[in-house]
Parts: C-alpha cells; structure tokens; sequence
C-alpha cells in the first residue's frame, strides 16, 4: 500500500471539499463546475504537474485552491460556470473533459 504525503493527503481533501460543493450547484451546471475543478488541480499551466517535493509551490497551490473553494464553490449565490474554448479543447486533448453521467433518478 503507498504512503501518501501530508501535503499529498491535504491535496486529496482540498479535492474531494471541492466535489463536496458542486453536489449543492443546480444539476444542469455540474458538469461545468467538474470541468472548472478538473482545470485547476489537473492541468499543467494550473498546477497539475508540480513535483511532490516542491513544498513552496504544493503550499502555494493549497492556499489559492482553497481561497479559490471558499470564495467560488462555497458561495450560494454562484449558479453557473464557463470555461473558454481553447481552454475546453486543451482539456479534450489532455483527456480532462470526459462527460461524467450522473445517477439515473429513481421514480416511484
């Protein structure tokens, strides 16, 4: 079993808060919210390939993703988000896009 990191484990958690909230976004704009959150952690330009032992940089990230999650997912009043066009088709080209299909509803 691999051993994570304290900074790697705080990134995991900082992650799943930020899952956490797109659940209270209206269903429509999910999707947008996934792909707005993927941009951030997983792209190269965003900081999605720092080194594990670059700790300034992990910290840095950290404290302007979680600003980023207070001040954006956490906010009530955000209803809707929209990424760029070329910045949808670098995320295509990356494999970062990919439609998530959410649970069928159940009916009674």
């Amino acid at each position: 079993m691999k051993r994570y990191s304290q900074s790697q484990k705080a990134v995991f958690a900082l992650y799943r808060k930020g899952l956490r909230l797109i659940r209270t976004k209206p269903e429509d704009a999910r999707h947008e919210f996934l792909l707005y959150l993927r941009h951030f952690f997983r792209h190269p330009h965003q900081g999605g390939g720092i080194s594990k032992r670059d700790f300034t940089t992990v910290e840095y990230m950290m404290r302007r993703g979680s600003r980023m999650i207070e001040s954006f997912f956490a906010n009530p009043n955000t209803k809707h988000v929209q990424l760029s066009g070329p910045v949808l088709q670098e995320m295509e080209a990356l494999g970062l896009a990919s439609r998530w299909h959410s649970r069928p509803k159940m009916t009674k």
